[in-house]
């Protein structure tokens, strides 16, 4: 066989033998990492479509597992000047992509089900820590169910009276801030304070008693 021509090589998993380049063998277990149900298809269709663009900046010679994994930036760099709307974080995100992609084939290559186990365990080991996290945020209230604690109450001199300033909270958010005696309130007082509020109720029945003594 010719220099230059590709080498016979076998995928190994997916009963194919052809003449393909390195780059064509990682594509082709990518489909079949799909087909077979090892990685789900949002996966394998990002992974394709960031292989597909970086490989398309190689140059003939440079087809090679070990030139890519080394050479990322050189690719990125190339893709970029080709593509000048491109974003930096897509670009990124297709460096990772590609990267994952060689490494899971070089592991795949050596050792189709060492890698399938491994993935199975990574993916068994990220939907325990999602329950987790779940679960923590269903008996977790969060920061906006959480009711503001109440200020300690402030000792305050109106005129020649101790007066106390109290805040409660209403609802997420709004406080309300009272003055009281120091003394605190006789029960005259707090069904007046209760009278005095009521207007200002939006949920009034008018057929019920405003307060009852």
């Amino acid at each position: 066989m010719g220099q230059g021509e590709s080498s016979m090589k076998v995928i190994q998993g997916g009963n194919q033998m052809s003449l393909i380049r390195d780059t064509e063998e990682v594509v082709k277990f990518l489909e079949f990492a799909g087909r077979k149900l090892i990685l789900n298809e949002q996966a394998i269709n990002c992974r394709l479509t960031a292989c597909h663009n970086l490989f398309a900046v190689l140059n003939e010679e440079e087809d090679s597992i070990e030139y890519i994994l080394g050479n990322l930036d050189v690719l990125i760099n190339r893709f970029r000047n080709r593509n000048n709307n491109v974003r930096a974080s897509t670009l990124k995100v297709y460096k990772s992509r590609v990267k994952s992609s060689l490494e899971d084939f070089k592991a795949w290559s050596a050792d189709p089900f060492a890698w399938e186990r491994a993935v199975t365990d990574k993916t068994r080991a990220n939907l325990g820590a999602e329950t987790r996290k779940e679960k923590k945020a269903k008996t977790e209230p969060s920061k906006e169910e959480l009711p503001k604690q109440k200020k300690a109450p402030v000792e305050e001199r109106s005129g020649t009276e101790i007066v106390r300033k109290v805040s409660f909270p209403l609802r997420p958010g709004l406080s309300v801030e009272v003055t009281l005696p120091a003394d605190g309130l006789t029960k005259k007082e707090l069904n007046r304070l209760g009278l005095f509020l009521y207007p200002y109720c939006n949920e009034i029945d008018t057929d019920e008693s405003p307060w009852k003594h």
